[in-house]
């Protein structure tokens, strides 16, 4: 079961994104964050799937590949070809039916978003100019309502590419939620990974989205 759009928590910088060692990642002034989104509620939706089951989710175009819970609910969003706004080239998200609902939507969910860069990332690049990524970061978790970082942005490796890791707690409608990104660079794209869950569901949560995210893979993708 698909879901029909997203309805996106918070906003990007886009001053953040559009100038950063040159990489130009794209972003609109009214663009996602990354974030995963808030997924309407389906109503009657059950699965008969194993919770610790999980599906392959693979992406052709942008390289990579991920393990995500069997039974979560999804949708997926692309840029127009030539879209001059920007925003992310592609997300996908995956809510969990069964975990917490607020306002009406799923909110313990695995979210993946791509950008593009003008000009690929050199290995140097992420210690050399390691502020500005973390300027990237804060520039996606920007005006998210009750922010507080509990795990410091840090350098990370996962599945061979390199990039960096920040985990953070917030509200969604006064909600206390916890979340950990991933934003790893290869060639000219740049990948924000995060799961999250609410305070009261994030034991449950996390048993699916840790697995989940550490399986995420990235391969290298030709661009032009």
């Amino acid at each position: 079961m698909r879901v029909r759009h997203l309805a996106l928590i918070a906003a990007v910088s886009a001053a953040l994104l559009a100038v950063v060692l040159g990489l130009g990642a794209c972003a609109s002034s009214g663009g996602a964050s990354g974030l995963p989104s808030q997924v309407p509620a389906v109503a009657g939706y059950s699965s008969a799937a194993p919770a610790s089951s999980f599906g392959l989710a693979t992406n052709k175009r942008y390289g990579f590949s991920l393990r995500y819970p069997l039974g979560w609910v999804s949708a997926t969003t692309s840029a127009a070809p030539g879209n001059p706004s920007g925003g992310a080239l592609f997300s996908a998200s995956w809510a969990d039916p069964h975990g917490k609902l607020v306002q009406g939507h799923y909110v313990d969910a695995l979210q993946v978003s791509v950008y593009a860069l003008s000009k690929a990332v050199q290995p140097a690049d992420l210690v050399t100019h390691s502020g500005d990524f973390k300027a990237i970061v804060d520039g996606l978790t920007k005006g998210l309502p009750m922010f507080a970082v509990s795990d410091p942005f840090r350098p990370i490796t996962v599945n061979g590419t390199k990039g960096f890791q920040i985990t953070y707690t917030y509200g969604i409608h006064s909600t206390p939620a916890g979340a950990m990104s991933y934003l790893l660079l290869k060639g000219r794209y740049a990948y924000w990974i995060t799961g999250q869950a609410t305070a009261d569901t994030w034991s449950a949560a996390w048993a699916k989205l840790t697995p989940a995210m550490a399986s995420f893979t990235i391969k290298a993708v030709k661009t032009k």
